[in-house]
């Protein structure tokens, strides 16, 4: 696994379609449902409110336990104040630094899995409590092949 690159972000909303992450998986028929179903629905409403027009899949973890039990947030980034469609959330996203790594639509998962099982151990970071992990997706993302990356919230480990 290449090394990930450093960036931090300000807090910034997200607008979109929430449901428990136990229902995604990316083999599921949930995980399209959101997505392609109930998320694409208002895209060119929120498209238009959207500063960069990046997708993010947003997985905000239940405190204590594995982030599958958690939320997830199919959204993008929107300026305030943002308009929400009937039956959507907005989310603040608080701000951190993150270590990101670089991917395709078709291998994210097992890129968080190295990232967080064999990168994260290894390096001189922990993963920041309480603050969500992102999949970032361009505007241009269309299949399998659509470069993606994973966004993992990190502060420098204690000594």
């Amino acid at each position: 696994m290449d090394e990930p690159r450093f960036v931090t972000l300000d807090a910034f909303a997200v607008v979109g379609v929430q449901d428990d992450a136990y229902k995604i998986d990316a083999v599921d028929p949930g995980f399209h449902d959101l997505w392609m179903n109930r998320f694409m629905a208002h895209e060119p409403q929120i498209r238009a409110q959207s500063p960069d027009g990046v997708y993010y899949g947003v997985w905000f973890g239940a405190p204590g336990t594995d982030i599958s039990h958690g939320r997830y947030l199919a959204g993008m980034a929107a300026v305030e104040p943002a308009i929400v469609p009937e039956g959507w959330v907005k989310r603040i996203i608080p701000a951190a630094r993150y270590a990101v790594f670089d991917s395709t639509l078709d291998l994210i998962g097992e890129t968080t899995g190295q990232a967080l099982d064999s990168w994260l151990p290894a390096s001189g970071y922990a993963c920041d409590d309480g603050k969500p992990r992102l999949d970032h997706m361009g505007p241009d993302t269309s299949g399998p092949n659509s470069a993606v990356s994973v966004w993992i919230p990190v502060v420098p480990r204690a000594s």
